[in-house]
């Protein structure tokens, strides 16, 4: 039980730690980390995908187990979007 918690984890970690990298490349690269109202959802969206990762691991067993993947790769998802639709709504 608690060996198959860590791989989980680590599972979850890895794919949404990858993302959060890949997200702030991102937003930095279409010049967000200038806009100061976009700043606290960018700290939000971090946040959540920090903590993420120890929530999916704990629920994500027996017949919860496809919804935790799906919401892993859901947030995988829009983390990956959140920069472009800022950007688009932001005008940069």
């Amino acid at each position: 039980m608690f060996v198959a918690f860590v791989i989980r984890l680590v599972g979850y970690a890895v794919l949404l730690g990858v993302t959060s990298r890949v997200m702030q490349g991102l937003w930095t690269g279409y010049g967000l980390d200038a806009v100061r109202r976009l700043q606290h959802f960018h700290d939000l969206a971090l946040t959540g995908l920090l903590v993420a990762p120890v929530v999916l691991a704990l629920v994500g067993f027996g017949r919860l187990q496809a919804i935790a993947v799906f919401c892993g790769f859901f947030l995988a998802g829009a983390a990956l979007t959140a920069p472009f639709v800022c950007a688009r709504v932001a005008g940069v």
